[in-house]
């Protein structure tokens, strides 16, 4: 038996802590559109939801799938072993009780994205098998209940997000995030198909689930611009509308050179993708949060 602190060391490795900063954008977009700048209970926040909620379910999913192949954040991943069921829930559940601190409607959104992971990953329903109802999980966990957690951190609440250019902005991110999925996909086909699992990648095939993508990045990005230029002029929607562009031209590229059987290869380049697409747009909300502050 390895030694304990070499099995916790794998149970952490699992929370994939690095890749979820790659989905830190989305809460940074809600955040910026509520028009408050930084404090201790924003960043808080921020890290009970990336830390300990992202990690925990990625954990949870972790134990399900059993991959030995590339996935997200982990190109060689570590063995499974049956301490990282509970050490999942745990994670999860001291994130949610941390969550209670920032106020109930930010614990609601976190309590309502545990739910949408049992549902996602648990074999009873296995929502992440069927290509509908994973775009589901991911368009309303990833997407619409991260950035109302986000609104509620900043403002206390979620009614005030009840309006028009706060739902353009929402359904930008959740309509960008939806585009980024099936990359995730794209690259596990062959385990997927073997476990039975339907999903976008497997159910469309590679190719078709790359123009989703396309597509999805295409009118999410228009969206997002067109709020920031709302917001902040048009010089900040030319320079964010670049790096979109950017981002859409490294997915065509990728799409055209694809080749399902070099998987190493497209896991590689999936993640390239995502991280500068990630540290650019990052960078830029982080900038303007700052100027909120």
């Amino acid at each position: 038996m390895p030694p304990t602190g070499s099995r916790l060391g794998h149970l952490v490795v699992h929370l994939r802590l690095p890749f979820q900063l790659l989905l830190a954008p989305v809460f940074l977009w809600s955040w910026l559109v509520t028009g408050q700048g930084f404090s201790i209970l924003l960043v808080l926040s921020f890290l009970i939801f990336h830390v300990f909620l992202y990690g925990g379910v990625t954990a949870f999913n972790s134990y399900y799938d059993r991959d030995t192949g590339p996935i997200g954040g982990l190109e060689h991943p570590p063995p499974v072993s049956r301490a990282l069921l509970p050490f999942s829930l745990l994670v999860q559940g001291i994130g949610w009780a941390l969550a209670w601190l920032i106020n109930p409607w930010f614990w609601l959104c976190y309590g309502g994205f545990m739910l949408l992971s049992v549902g996602y990953s648990h074999p009873r329903w296995r929502w992440k098998g069927n290509a509908p109802a994973s775009l589901m999980v991911v368009a309303l966990g990833q997407g619409v209940l991260a950035c109302l957690a986000a609104w509620a951190a900043a403002t206390g609440g979620v009614r005030s997000a009840v309006s028009p250019e706060t739902g353009l902005a929402i359904l930008a991110a959740t309509l960008v995030i939806l585009g980024l999925f099936p990359l995730s996909q794209i690259y596990q086909t062959e385990e997927d198909e073997a476990r039975g699992d339907r999903t976008v990648a497997v159910t469309w095939g590679p190719r078709r689930a790359l123009q989703v993508s396309q597509g999805c990045l295409a009118v999410g990005g228009a969206l997002m611009v067109l709020v920031i230029a709302r917001r902040f002029g048009a010089l900040d929607a030319w320079l964010v509308g670049a790096g979109l562009v950017g981002q859409l031209l490294l997915v065509a590229r990728f799409a055209r050179e694809f080749d399902v059987r070099q998987t190493s290869t497209n896991y590689r380049e999936v993640m390239r993708i995502n991280l500068l697409s990630a540290t650019a747009l990052g960078a830029y909300l982080l900038l303007r949060l700052a100027g909120q502050s």
